[in-house]
């Protein structure tokens, strides 16, 4: 073995014992020896953050090292901008934004990532993007990002291929998202009253998931909401709150086998990180199913991790697997 290779041994894998490395052929010749190290590439992981999630501004990353996606875009661009120099993510590397629905929460701040990074595009179905031009005053150049996407319609970005799907809210043509890359899938289901069949269909593929848990019923029922905007987030078009949450996720996770679920879109006034993961862990305590006491743990652990994502902060950058 050459000592450029020992170094390469020593320096990658200090506690292998020396004999791991030798493999021979029937002539008695190392395999190893014709690799070169520096051509070797590790496979890619997918990873997720989001920047904020809730009726102030949402907006999340998922990619790999070379290609990733944001999601919505309702956070303020340069603190996502911050955030992922942060975390070295190149821009360069990030295609665009999918689009949830054309409510501001999550349009805000699209045209002035979009107009910055022009290589980027708003993979948006043709009614979300029609809606978010009726809806808000922002500059008509938005068309020239716009890449239709359609609903059960399987398209790609780099080594994702992501798949949209119908869920229960009222923007326009609001759409959750399937996404498979790198070894691993991930479900984004927010915005959404209820729990559609087609998201159902994909939530039970999924090996992580980011699920809308808006409110607290009792905390909404005794808040000072107007009644009209407490039938609306009540509504099957409007939010879920955290019972439903739970109920759903207890019902469909001893099967699925989630590795992680991010609990997305909680009501500042009628909701707290507290009720929210207490509402879920009971429900899935009582399932049977075995959670890790921490929403971050060894990547060894394979029980089940469950977080909530800040409001108006960003989420650690967690690898996918």
């Amino acid at each position: 073995m050459t000592r450029r290779r020992q170094k390469y041994r020593q320096k990658n894998f200090p506690d292998s014992s020396p004999g791991l490395f030798d493999l021979t052929d029937e002539a008695g010749e190392s395999l190893l020896e014709a690799i070169d190290p520096e051509q070797l590439v590790l496979p890619e992981k997918l990873r997720f953050m989001s920047f904020g999630s809730g009726s102030s501004g949402n907006c999340s990353y998922i990619g790999t090292p070379s290609c990733g996606i944001l999601v919505d875009a309702g956070c303020d661009n340069n603190r996502v901008l911050a955030e992922l120099a942060a975390n070295s993510i190149d821009p360069a590397t990030i295609q665009g934004i999918l689009l949830t629905h054309d409510h501001g929460d999550h349009v805000r701040y699209a045209y002035a990532i979009l107009r910055r990074f022009k290589h980027m595009r708003l993979f948006a179905t043709p009614k979300a993007m029609s809606g978010l031009l009726r809806r808000h005053s922002m500059s008509r150049r938005i068309k020239d990002y716009h890449a239709p996407i359609y609903k059960e319609f399987p398209f790609t970005i780099g080594p994702m291929t992501i798949t949209a799907f119908e869920t229960s809210h009222d923007g326009t043509d609001n759409a959750g998202f399937f996404i498979e890359g790198a070894g691993t899938s991930f479900v984004i289901a927010t915005d959404t009253g209820t729990i559609t069949a087609r998201a159902d269909h994909y939530i039970r593929q999924a090996r992580h998931l980011m699920i809308e848990a808006n409110y607290d019923a009792e905390m909404l029922r005794n808040g000072h909401y107007p009644v009209y905007l407490k039938a609306r987030i009540t509504s099957t078009s409007g939010h879920m709150d955290n019972a439903d949450t739970a109920r759903y996720l207890a019902a469909v996770t001893p099967a699925a086998g989630f590795r992680r679920i991010f609990l997305c879109h909680l009501s500042q006034d009628n909701n707290t990180p507290q009720k929210a993961l207490g509402a879920v862990r009971h429900a899935l305590e009582e399932a049977g199913v075995d959670i890790a006491p921490a929403a971050i743990a060894p990547a060894h652990d394979l029980r089940l991790h469950i977080a909530v994502l800040p409001r108006l902060e960003s989420s650690p950058l967690t690898v996918l697997s």
